[in-house]
């Protein structure tokens, strides 16, 4: 009975071992030449200007609000945004529009749902036809990056 015990023990743990070793993997990096990290740090900090225009106008009028009312009420437009710092110019200055680009080069999916009480955006790079890279984001303020499974497998091969 105790050999029975100690066998299943023993296989227990080479398969929590096998999901350990499994969990540690990392997924491949994503490219990291100069201009691709402008383009993906430009994506990140629009973003992050739009997680706190979203944030801004919940305080104010108690739901999240669509892509259109946020331009509506001058939180993004032709003279930039004030909701990121001006460390980054490149986005609190740029030139805001209501689509289908939002910036030259990136297009923007701002869904609002739940009756305004929470959103999720996709900021993809249209100028990527090969990896289809883009940024994601919703109301819990994290940003993610990702690229189609298609570009991944073939960078692996």
């Amino acid at each position: 009975m105790a050999k029975s015990i100690l066998i299943h023990l023993l296989f227990i743990s080479s398969m929590l071992l096998s999901a350990s070793a499994a969990c540690a993997q990392k997924a491949p990096p994503l490219p990291t030449s100069s201009r691709e990290n402008e383009r993906y740090s430009l994506a990140s900090h629009i973003l992050q200007a739009i997680n706190n225009a979203e944030l801004d106008y919940k305080t104010k009028h108690g739901t999240y609000a669509s892509w259109q009312t946020l331009i509506d009420n001058s939180y993004f437009g032709d003279s930039g945004t004030k909701f990121i710092s001006s460390d980054f110019p490149t986005v609190a200055h740029a030139l805001y529009s209501s689509g289908p680009e939002i910036v030259p080069g990136w297009k923007l999916r701002l869904n609002v749902s739940n009756n305004g009480k929470s959103y999720d955006a996709v900021l993809e790079d249209a100028t990527d036809a090969k990896c289809s890279y883009a940024c994601f984001t919703d109301e819990r303020a994290l940003i993610r990056q990702g690229k189609s499974v298609a570009c991944s497998l073939s960078s692996a091969n």
